[in-house]
């Protein structure tokens, strides 16, 4: 079954057809004039529902954010032999760096006027070939910059925009992927963390019972400030047709709630403005509206969407886009102070409640408060601590029914690395 769609008269035709997940090869892989390992991306689909799928990485680091988590429904492919060709008969070969993303064995940079072809052959022996592309234009990222705002749904919170041009006035197209890092600092962090001493109900020599327990040891690691690094998934494309200049100016490029927890205490982004073609324009159009509930093609079973790379046989489908673009890049960091000073934090992740005191038996009868008439106790402390889901946050000097000699918290109120690295990155700014 096949589903043609017209755009306009300027833009290829797009068909849908109804294939087999495990015949499907998802390729992303965009070329730019920076010089670095180039990185190209290769998946199957896991399923039909999530095939059209807008590009889930624009780099190497993936995470997700409870305001946004999308779920990679991509298989990795593996063991493919990827190599870029130019016009000049140059070859830069990839290596796969981690399972379906391969990187430039060398860094290179591409040039206005050269042509590169994508060349993948698959573990299984399937061959796929990509159109010859050609860098157009000179990318260059003015400014970006971070306002309050309250958007068109009546929402109140952060806009970051971008100005950027295109230096050789092609009026050419623009596209933004950006890369966001928030830091977190666990509200209920303490020095001290849980050490069980003893898992199970055990006998002494002379058959005293020794009863589980636990004790309070140094943290062994940093557990209190931490970083996450999420990446961009919206596209989002700019135009210049109805400009004297190749200029894009205040572009949104990311709408953060007040109340998202990412912007608690301190924020970085790092915007890429690409410099595209028309069809590179027209394609990312097509793959905006297939990420869209809008689509009309919503209650239509997913299908192919045609870009610029070929199997060797009709059976060999592939959906994606070899592209190769001019791009420049900057990062912004701003604090929730700046703009909501002596206003307060936003609801911490998840909406958690970090200020609920919660106490539960170890089990030790020694130590812990009267039990539950009924037998009825929550589950015990060790078990919690074996699941990793609570933190020591004080000590309980008069425990209750039912309750141990420690108050504790979610893990993710007193342990940063539940949500996060605690590595700073190596470009981060306090």
């Amino acid at each position: 079954m096949t589903f043609t769609l017209f755009l306009a008269s300027c833009i290829e035709t797009f068909e849908f057809e109804i294939r087999e997940v495990d015949t499907i090869l998802i390729v992303e892989a965009t070329l730019t004039d920076e010089l670095s390992n180039q990185t190209v991306l290769l998946g199957r689909a896991a399923d039909l529902e999530n095939v059209n799928i807008p590009p889930y990485r624009n780099n190497v680091t993936t995470s997700s954010t409870p305001e946004s988590s999308e779920v990679d429904t991509r298989i990795p492919e593996k063991n493919a032999t990827v190599t870029v060709l130019d016009d000049m008969g140059n070859t830069y070969p990839f290596s796969e760096s981690e399972q379906g993303i391969y990187e430039s064995e060398t860094p290179f940079a591409t040039e206005i006027g050269r042509n590169y072809q994508l060349l993948i052959t698959t573990a299984d022996g399937r061959s796929y070939t990509s159109e010859s592309r050609e860098a157009v234009g000179s990318s260059n990222l003015e400014n970006i910059y971070a306002e309050r705002i309250v958007n068109d749904a009546g929402e109140e919170g952060m806009a970051i925009y971008a100005d950027g041009v295109d230096e050789t006035n092609s009026r050419n197209y623009f596209r933004y992927t950006y890369e966001e890092t928030y830091k977190i600092i666990a509200p209920n962090w303490t020095e001290q963390e849980f050490e069980i001493t003893r898992e199970a109900l055990e006998f002494d020599q002379f058959d005293n019972p020794l009863y589980p327990d636990v004790r309070l040891v140094p943290r062994a690691q940093e557990e209190q400030v931490c970083y996450k690094t999420v990446n961009s998934t919206a596209i989002k494309l700019a135009s210049a047709d109805l400009l004297d200049q190749s200029v894009s100016e205040r572009k949104l490029i990311r709408f953060i709630s007040r109340n998202n927890p990412i912007l608690s205490h301190r924020y970085s982004v790092l915007v890429k403005q690409f410099v595209i073609s028309d069809d590179t324009h027209s394609y990312y159009q097509v793959l905006d509206s297939f990420s869209s509930s809008e689509s009309v093609f919503s209650e239509i079973q997913p299908g192919f969407l045609e870009g610029n790379i070929r199997g060797d046989t009709e059976e060999d489908i592939v959906i994606g886009y070899f592209d190769v673009s001019s791009v420049s890049q900057k990062r912004l960091y701003f604090d929730y102070v700046d703009f909501f000073e002596g206003e307060e934090l936003p609801p911490y992740f998840f909406n958690v409640n970090c200020s609920r005191r919660l106490s539960f038996p170890i089990p030790n009868p020694e130590r812990d408060g009267p039990p539950s008439p009924d037998g009825a106790c929550p589950e015990p402390l060790i078990s919690r601590i074996k699941r990793e889901t609570v933190e020591f946050t004080f000590l309980n000097g008069g425990p209750g029914i039912c309750e141990g000699p420690y108050f504790v918290t979610p893990r993710i109120c007193g342990d940063c690395t539940a949500l996060g690295t605690n590595v700073k990155p190596d470009f981060w700014i306090d």
